[in-house]
């Protein structure tokens, strides 16, 4: 089901960058990608992408910039209609990549900072931005929901030891390789 929606979200006419995804593949992956990981989506900075696992429908986000082990590589939805009503929230893939480090004072301010943004040209932007999310609402019949308790409870309750890296990992952090 999860793989499916992806594919259903990236035929959607739409600028998806708008909204903070960017297309990503393999090509995208970094020393902190999990093994095996399909990579389907980025933000287009910092290295931040969407992965998922396999034989798991849960969106995992990883982070290079900002994580440290146990933290690289996080949940961040149980799956994809999951994660785009968070994003349809958030109205941006980008908080949900940072929700993990924010308290809830902090991301309810982040969140209104991002909407109270201005800058020239931003009228096209931001209508662009409207049109992405009123068509993921259509399409995927969804409605906003807000992320921090969910993903907090998720990301809280999730195993990092569990995920399989490969040998550059292990190197790149000059760790024992398991």
């Amino acid at each position: 089901m999860t793989r499916d929606d992806i594919r259903a979200f990236w035929a959607l006419n739409i600028d998806h960058s708008a909204i903070g995804m960017e297309r990503a593949g393999a090509e995208y992956a970094y020393f902190c990608t999990p093994a095996e990981a399909e990579v389907f989506a980025c933000l287009g900075c910092d290295g931040v992408h969407f992965v998922l696992l396999p034989g798991d429908e849960k969106v995992y986000c990883v982070d290079p910039a900002m994580g440290e082990p146990g933290t690289y590589v996080l949940p961040v939805a149980e799956n994809f209609r999951q994660f785009l009503s968070y994003l349809l929230f958030c109205g941006d893939a980008n908080p949900l990549a940072q929700l993990w480090w924010l308290t809830k004072p902090r991301f309810q301010a982040f969140l209104r900072e991002e909407r109270e943004r201005s800058w020239e040209g931003m009228e096209d932007f931001q209508a662009r931005k409207r049109t992405a999310l009123e068509t993921v609402t259509a399409a995927f019949h969804l409605e906003p929901a807000d992320p921090w308790e969910p993903v907090k409870v998720l990301q809280a309750a999730f195993d990092p030891g569990t995920l399989v890296f490969s040998r550059e990992y292990y190197e790149v952090l000059g760790l024992p390789e398991r």
